[in-house]
Parts: structure tokens; sequence; C-alpha cells
């Protein structure tokens, strides 16, 4: 490690272990279900205001802003991301009961610290990581250094892999990547990032694509009281029992899928995946009908360099051979990357986990790095970005809760890198 282990030390001192604890107590206290992480990157704009940095508000949509904070260098250096969603897996209401068969009081869902742990929705994914960079922010302007190199802190709306699709129009459904892609085409490029998203402070630098499908499949609406079997066949009569079919043919089709398409990435193999997470079909209210209409929607999380048409293609060529009349539509298209370039940024992080911690980096588990984060639109975009980050774990159906500590320690990986890449010079 290049820097000088006094100036390290000095900038280490300017993290506080209580105010980081109570910072991600107020971001957890805060809701910001995707589409209206309005209230807390107001929040944050005022933070970063208030401890001396400049704040730049970018309004992704009506009432939907990126909060960004910037420490400028002289001009002379290397920059260097910091990112981090403010949007969080479950909206803290009712609508939740959708995904979860029982959901704990609002009360639970505050921020609070609780034996050595700050708990909530949202703390662990990823409001710790949030708060971690903000300190390590502020602990660098504290400290008075003198950098070459600017560094960008960039709280994002639209992270949560929410798609629009049907009547889920609106901004509560623009996820997976909305504010990292506003961020980027919209001036803040650095030469380097670090995305913040939990890792367990492992590194990783190459992330699966996301396709998504809606496949539907079609009956014939008409009474089924009165009818048999003989002359009116479930298998064309009911969509519900055609889509069956399907489901048996695309499950046989992923299982295959999964196995063939591991990606041996420098941090280990990537998983793909396929899960069918989502069936709508006939009507609740009139089920004497046969169901007219059966729609599924299928998520497949595929490694780098494999192309959505790739993906199309076999579905189709899997549904072909039933002799079933079927619909497919494409309606999220995401590549993975593996990033390039990433190779100081990489050095960097693992000489300073060395220094601080005295044990040497790890990279992330293959179950765990094979996700779509916002690592991939700096790599899609040619900015090198590795994602490092502090996690925690679900406490109830909702809520979460992280470890002070290990906020502090990503805090002060941050500090440090940021120290490091921001007092190199830029090369002519």
């Amino acid at each position: 490690m290049a820097l000088d282990k006094d100036t390290a030390k000095k900038v280490l001192a300017q993290i506080d272990r209580d105010e980081l604890a109570q910072l991600g107590c107020d971001l957890t206290s805060i809701p910001s279900p995707t589409g209206q992480e309005k209230a807390i990157a107001e929040f944050i704009l005022h933070w970063f205001e208030a401890n001396g940095l400049k704040a730049v508000r970018q309004d992704v949509e009506v009432e939907r802003p990126n909060a960004v904070g910037i420490l400028k260098g002289d001009g002379t250096g290397l920059s260097l991301g910091f990112n981090g969603h403010m949007d969080t897996s479950f909206t803290g209401t009712a609508e939740d009961l959708r995904m979860v068969a029982a959901i704990e009081p609002e009360s639970e869902l505050k921020g609070s610290i609780k034996d050595g742990k700050v708990q909530g929705l949202g703390i662990s994914n990823m409001k710790g990581g949030v708060a971690a960079f903000m300190m390590a922010g502020k602990a660098l302007k504290k400290s008075d250094m003198k950098l070459k190199g600017d560094i960008v802190l960039a709280a994002v709306v639209g992270e949560i892999s929410r798609t629009p699709i049907g009547p889920w129009q609106t901004k509560e459904y623009r996820g997976e990547g909305a504010g990292t892609r506003h961020l980027l085409t919209h001036g803040m490029h650095t030469d380097y990032a670090v995305v913040a998203d939990g890792s367990d402070l492992n590194i990783v630098w190459t992330q699966n694509g996301v396709v998504q499908v809606k496949i539907a499949t079609f009956g014939k609406a008409e009474a089924a009281w009165g009818t048999k079997r003989s002359t009116h066949p479930m298998e064309k009569m009911n969509a519900i029992v055609k889509m069956t079919k399907i489901i048996a043919a695309l499950e046989k089709w992923a299982a295959e899928f999964e196995e063939k398409y591991i990606y041996k990435s420098p941090t280990g193999p990537l998983y793909p995946k396929v899960n069918i997470g989502g069936i709508e079909g006939g009507a609740p209210y009139r089920p004497n009908y046969f169901p007219g209409v059966c729609a599924i929607y299928v998520d497949v999380r595929m490694p780098p360099q494999v192309r959505p048409v790739t993906i199309k293609y076999q579905m189709e060529q899997t549904l072909n051979q039933l002799g079933i009349e079927y619909e497919m539509d494409v309606y999220k298209s995401l590549l993975g990357h593996e990033g390039k370039g990433v190779e100081p940024l990489v050095q960097s992080a693992e000489e300073i986990y060395q220094h601080l911690f005295g044990e040497k980096i790890k990279h992330e588990a293959p179950d765990r790095a094979s996700i779509w984060t916002d690592t991939n639109v700096y790599n899609e975009l040619g900015i090198p970005a590795i994602k490092i980050g502090p996690r925690g774990r679900r406490i109830g159906p909702r809520s979460e809760e992280i470890e002070i500590d290990v906020m502090v320690k990503a805090a002060q990986i941050y500090v440090l890198m940021a120290l490091d890449i921001c007092s190199r010079e830029r090369l002519a």
C-alpha cells in the first residue's frame, strides 16, 4: 500500500462508530420503497451539505432523485465513485403480503440499535453500505486531506429487481439499474468505482445478466359445467392445464441451462438460474369457466457473453415441440459483465484489507456472486468497478439487522481506498 501509515491512521480516527450506527439507523427509519426514494434522498443531500460536501440532486423522475455528494480533488489525479441504492427489498406496507405469508408490525421496520447491531427494513440491503461510504466521505473532509482526484458518493434510486409489465407501469416498478444508469449518463463518471452492496466485505467484479419473459397460452372461455372430458379435453379447453405442460418443459430446459452455462470468472464460478416467479390465469370469481388465458413470468439470470436473443431462441425451441399455442414477450434484458481494467482497484482493496485486518480479502461466494447489481452498469459503460460491501441478515419476514462493527470495517475500507486511488496522479 502506497499510503503513508500515519496519514491513514489520522483519517481512520475520524470514523465515529456511534455516529455511523446512528446514521444507519436514521436512513433505515425513512421508508424508501422503489419509486418512493424522495424523502431519504433529501435527507442524504442535506447531510452532504451539512458536512461540507458538494450536494448534487439528480432528478431521475419527478420526485425521484439520486443524492450525490462530491469531495473535490485538485484536478490532477484519479477519481473514485462509491455507489449504493436507497430503495429496499420490500415496501414496508401491506403490499408485501403478495410476497410473504405474514408481515411484522411497521414499528419493527424502523431503525433501532440493539446489542451492537442496527435493525430495520433495508439496513442490510443496503443502507448500511450507504451509511459507510457517507461516513468515509465525511472522515476525509474532516481530516482536510489534499486529494488529487474527486470522490463521488452516489446514493441512487431503483436498484431492486422490479420491472414494469402489464398494469404495473409506474415508477414503483422501475428498478434494477434505473438510478445508476441515469447517474452515469448524466455526468457522474469516475475513473473507478466501488459498489457498496452487501458482500460480507468480500470482493467480486463479475456478475450475471437478466432476461425476463412473459409466456401466455390460451383456452376457450366457456362454461365447464355440463361438459365431458372426451368432447372437451382440458388440454385444449383449459389454459391453466396447458400451462402446466409448458412449465414442465421449461423446468427441464432450465435444469440443463443451469448446468451448461456456469461461467468461470476470476473470483470463481457464476451460476445461472431460471425461476418461474409469477403466474396469472382464469377468474377467481368465476372458476366455473374454462380459463381462456394463462400467463407465467420467468426470470433468467445469465452469465456474461450470453445474449438475450440466445435465451429467447432456446425457450422457443423448447416450447415449439409441445404443439401448444403460446405467445412469448421478453420484457427485460440486462447484460452481465466481467469488469475490465479493474486490476489497480482490486490491488488497492487487497492491500488495504490486509493492512486493516491482517488477512487476505476473500472472493464473494459463488451463490452470492451470481446476481445482478449496479456493478454491471459501471462495467458496461467502461468504468472499472468492484463490489465490496457490508451485509447483515434477515431477522423477520422483512426486517433486517447488521453488526455495527461490520459497517465500521466497510467505512474503513472505503476511506483508505478513496485516499489511495484519489492520491494518484493521472497519467498523460
